[in-house]
């Protein structure tokens, strides 16, 4: 072997090759990340979607759970809130001033509540009342209009604005809905004394006066607690501050509970029950009525609000509204007042908790009557939907707990709260 031979072999790669190795260590180093990147972004999205299931099981299961109670130890005609209601038949109540309730002129101060209630631009809201199953106290004396005594322990507190049904027992069965007027801390007393409100705000404003009826200080009445579900869309700021809803809006949107309640310094109670939701429509079903939807294709046209008639939700009908003991054929029982709603179908539009730059869709899905609208760039939404039947809005009789004063001997419910 020759001398030259041997250098030429040990001159080591030629630039050709390293660049050619270069290359190819480049295209291999790019595929890797780009495999990343994607996996990372995969990771990422799956993980943004698993989180709007997540709000909207949340957000579905609060408000379907809860409407699926909605009328128990309620009046039909009471239950869902959509305004002024008056001259409803109250199977045991008598009547007041030529009314038996006014519903004054409905929760949440709105001038409209049928058309506050809907909305084809924005976010829906729902009023509705339902009697809390653990909650009974029997009242032990009734101090005019203004208060009533029960017996104790309380073992929860009692909120200014908590709706109360009083219910006597004896031989005229009356009840009457009233409001707490002050805060009513826990207590093991053997006596509870609650003030009630008076005054035309209320949602019950005249029914104070049914307590003057000696039935319910005859030591066989009871008590019994009325819940209000208010559910609606609010947007809040870094430090916590209501700022409105918007759909444009860059602060965070929030699925909100608001009771009608206020603490023990008179502050209004909301709750927060899910972030991120975006959006929230209602639509209801009424299988005996002409219109069997209202608020959603195909019962309304998209984009067009639910109004306040024969077409949408009726409060005043000519055939009345429909009571306990109305017969399932009578007229009353076929038309479009909120007693005949059966089952309520809700939406919900959820986005990711975090804008991705790379998202350049910004439509917010049609949900019931609302048709597909622009929101703020950069989010990833879902639509999810489900109903509730309200099978309490078909009860025929009220419900009349029973109770003992035997303290559970003869396994009668003794009460609670």
């Amino acid at each position: 072997m020759s001398a030259t031979s041997f250098q030429r072999r040990e001159t080591g790669l030629s630039l050709v090759e390293m660049m050619v190795a270069l290359a190819v260590s480049a295209v291999v180093m790019a595929g890797a990340v780009t495999l990343l990147v994607n996996q990372q972004r995969a990771f990422q999205s799956g993980a943004a979607d698993r989180g709007m299931q997540e709000t909207a099981r949340a957000a579905l299961q609060e408000i379907t759970g809860n409407l699926r109670m909605a009328g128990f130890g309620v009046d039909p005609p009471l239950v869902f809130d959509f305004g002024f209601a008056d001259n409803i038949p109250m199977l045991q109540a008598p009547r007041i001033s030529g009314t038996n309730v006014r519903v004054n002129p409905g929760y949440g101060g709105c001038a409209n509540p049928v058309s506050c209630r809907d909305s084809a631009t924005g976010p829906d809201e729902i009023v509705f009342y339902s009697r809390d199953p653990a909650f009974g106290h029997a009242i032990q004396a009734v101090g005019g209009t203004s208060s009533i005594s029960m017996a104790g322990p309380l073992n929860v507190p009692l909120y200014a604005g908590q709706v109360l049904q009083a219910m006597c027992y004896g031989g005229s069965m009356l009840w009457a809905y009233v409001t707490v007027g002050a805060y009513v801390a826990p207590s093991q007393a053997p006596t509870i004394a609650v003030p009630l409100a008076n005054g035309s705000g209320l949602d019950f404003p005249f029914q104070n006066q049914t307590l003057s009826d000696g039935c319910f200080g005859a030591g066989n009445a009871w008590v019994f607690k009325v819940d209000r579900y208010r559910y609606y869309v609010d947007a809040f700021d870094q430090n916590g501050n209501s700022l409105g809803w918007g759909y444009q809006s860059p602060n965070r949107p929030y699925l909100m509970l608001d009771q009608g309640l206020k603490d023990q310094n008179g502050v209004a109670i909301r709750s927060v029950i899910a972030g991120d939701v975006e959006d929230l429509q209602f639509a209801y079903e009424y299988p005996a009525a002409p219109i069997t939807l209202v608020g959603a294709p195909p019962g309304t046209a998209v984009g067009t609000v639910i109004p306040a008639g024969a077409g949408g939700i009726d409060l005043a009908p000519a055939a009345g509204a429909p009571g306990y003991g109305t017969p399932t054929t009578n007229p009353s029982r076929l038309d479009q007042h909120p007693a005949n709603i059966r089952a309520v179908v809700v939406s919900v539009v959820v986005r990711t908790a975090n804008a991705d730059i790379t998202v350049g869709d910004q439509t917010i899905p049609a949900a019931g009557n609302r048709p597909d609208v622009a929101g703020l760039r950069g989010y990833r939404r879902m639509l999810f939907q489900t109903s509730a039947a309200l099978r309490n809005m078909d009860a025929r009789a009220p419900y009349y707990p029973t109770y003992s004063a035997s303290n559970g001997a003869d396994q009668l419910n003794v009460g609670g709260g």
